[in-house]
């Protein structure tokens, strides 16, 4: 054998690294770092959302989490009157594989946070349900009173007539941060690596960060009574804080005042959104809550919630009870309203976590057990809660400017 032949023989010989492959019908969660609205985008529009967990075959991670995928609007159509309803459909096509390589893939939306019960259809097209005027009346009870969940009384509501809900259908309109999971629907073939890195979620951590002691509740106001339980504490300024927070699509909430308190009556009665609803007041080392901030769902009925405050003289140690609002509880006897809180709070602080992360100006330290911090108990409006009692530690700096990405080809 000729000495010029040996290395293609070697490379003939060698072992192809064969191409990893997802079956058709994998779920990839998913997130919308902006918003996408039916009868605003045009048709052909590339639209651009992130994954939330490594791409992972046989236990490697194929694609890291908050990788882009783009998608391609093929419906987009806004309500109408008479109830004619929004409709919006995205195929997503490209999978983000390298600072400016795209993998071809097949993907449709298979479900959508908060999304009611068929509005989503095998396809994948995202048609908003009709509104009713039982669901309002529901709402508002036999009095024709909606309280604002802010605890601070009851406001009234005079324009219950229901016109404009039998006149105008729902939209079809996704927010920045919402959540959703795709439905391959063709097998995806994944660029082949030469080593396995083991596929991690973000939320993991070994690291167990000393904290200051801190109390592990909030109270309410005269420190009589637990709140919400502490399960994040953040390192950073306030200049980062809420820097982070906007980038990864939260918005801080607006004071109570009676147009505030209306205007959120309001979004509740006739389930809107309220990007920006108050929120109510509980009490840490003696003081209100210094930041507040949300992400708000298609109706103000439900919302992802947190409030910091402020843990040393430094301003760079908060502490932080994150909640998810999931629907409303009715008192007849007080003419009240409040929120309906979900009991695992757990899954709350890592939504919160994964948001951070994907904005890309929040690192997780780890976890930690503050003292005295228990798995179970009530909180407001003596609503239970369950929860592992840790507390996640992140550290926040300021976020940069956006840096443009390279776009997938033919966009």
């Amino acid at each position: 054998m000729t000495p010029i032949l040996l290395p293609f023989l070697l490379v003939a010989l060698a072992p192809q690294q064969p191409r990893a492959a997802l079956p058709a019908g994998t779920p990839i969660p998913i997130r919308f770092p902006e918003s996408v609205e039916g009868g605003r985008e045009k048709v052909g529009q590339t639209v651009y959302v992130q994954t939330t967990e490594p791409l992972e075959v046989g236990g490697c991670a194929m694609v890291a989490a908050f990788t882009r995928v783009a998608a391609t609007i093929v419906v987009s159509r806004g309500p109408a009157m008479f109830g004619r309803r929004g409709r919006l459909e995205l195929r997503f096509d490209s999978l983000g594989t390298g600072p400016a390589a795209w993998t071809p893939m097949a993907a449709v939306l298979d479900s959508l946070e908060w999304a009611a019960r068929g509005t989503i259809s095998a396809a994948g097209e995202l048609v908003e349900k009709r509104r009713s005027l039982g669901g309002v009346v529901g709402t508002a009870g036999v009095v024709g009173l909606a309280g604002a969940a802010t605890g601070v009384g009851v406001v009234p509501v005079f324009v219950l007539t229901g016109v404009q809900l039998a006149l105008r259908g729902g939209q079809a309109h996704i927010l920045a941060g919402q959540r959703g999971r795709l439905r391959l629907t063709a097998a995806l073939a994944l660029p082949a690596r030469t080593s396995c890195e083991r596929a991690v979620s973000p939320w993991a951590s070994g690291a167990a960060p000393v904290v200051p002691v801190l109390p592990p509740r909030a109270t309410n106001r005269h420190g009589t009574a637990g709140a919400d339980p502490i399960n994040l504490v953040f390192a950073g300024t306030p200049a980062a804080i809420d820097s982070a927070f906007a980038r990864a699509g939260w918005a801080a909430a607006q004071r109570s005042t009676f147009g505030s308190l209306a205007r959120e009556t309001e979004a509740i009665v006739f389930q809107r959104a309220d990007t920006a609803a108050p929120m109510s007041h509980e009490y840490y080392l003696g003081r209100v809550e210094d930041l507040r901030f949300e992400r708000a769902s298609l109706s103000a009925r439900a919302r992802h919630h947190v409030r910091l405050w402020k843990a040393d003289a430094s301003d760079t140690l908060w502490a932080a009870a994150a909640t998810e609002d999931i629907g409303v509880l009715v008192s007849a006897r007080g003419r009240t309203v409040t929120h309906r809180v979900a009991p695992d709070i757990d899954r709350e602080r890592d939504l919160l976590i994964g948001d951070l992360l994907a904005g890309g100006c929040a690192t997780l330290v780890g976890y930690a057990t503050l003292p005295g911090a228990t798995t179970s108990g009530t909180g407001v409006a003596r609503q239970p809660f369950v929860t592992d009692a840790r507390a996640a530690v992140l550290r926040v700096v300021r976020c940069p400017p956006t840096q443009p990405v390279a776009p997938r080809p033919g966009s």
